[in-house]
């Protein structure tokens, strides 16, 4: 099917609305994220509320990146793992990205009970699709360093959030840096 007479902000919406809607429909069994008219906010399993004005950037960051720009429309960086981060155009490992993995693994090498989904992420220069697609190798990439470093691979997802989630988004080298990463989510929380 030819979406031509698409513009790419129109698909990039419309693949955000699809992501959405899969989560909201699949659910994370932790909690439940909404926004409303009084502003966004949490609603914990235990049935209590907290603004998202009150969570801080190191509570977010443990959390899938999805669900932390629902509930703030931002996504924080950090959290139990180490990002790791690719060249341009890349699903290469470089010196500290191999670091990273070898972190991520022996935690999770020493956290048994611990599955976790390994989030793709792109730059945005390029296509919609093109960076979906460089988003799944790139969490492929990962999951499978860590397999190859000892971590049962039944304990590793991956999904491709490509462009759409940025940590920052400027316009420039630093920026497109950060946002060209792989992050870990712990989904035993």
């Amino acid at each position: 099917m030819s979406s031509g007479w698409l513009r790419k902000d129109d698909l990039a919406v419309a693949r955000l609305a699809m992501v959405l809607l899969l989560v909201a429909t699949v659910g994370s069994g932790c909690s439940l994220w909404r926004k409303d008219a009084a502003g966004p906010e949490v609603i914990e399993d235990d049935g209590t509320t907290i603004e998202s004005t009150d969570l801080i950037e190191d509570e977010l960051a443990g959390q899938p990146s999805l669900e932390q720009f629902e509930a703030t429309g931002t996504v924080a960086a950090g959290g139990t793992f180490e990002d790791v981060n690719f060249a341009f155009d890349s699903v290469e490992f470089d010196a500290e990205a191999n670091m990273a993995i070898r972190h991520n693994g022996d935690l999770l090498i020493g956290t048994p009970d611990i599955r976790v989904e390994i989030e793709g992420h792109c730059d945005d220069r390029g296509t919609s699709e093109y960076n979906l697609a460089l988003g799944a190798r790139r969490a492929k990439a990962v999951r499978d360093a860590l397999a190859a470093h000892g971590v049962a691979p039944d304990r590793l997802s991956t999904v491709s959030y490509g462009e759409e989630l940025p940590l920052c988004k400027e316009q420039t080298e630093e920026c497109w840096a950060r946002n060209r990463r792989a992050h870990l989510v712990d989904l035993s929380r």
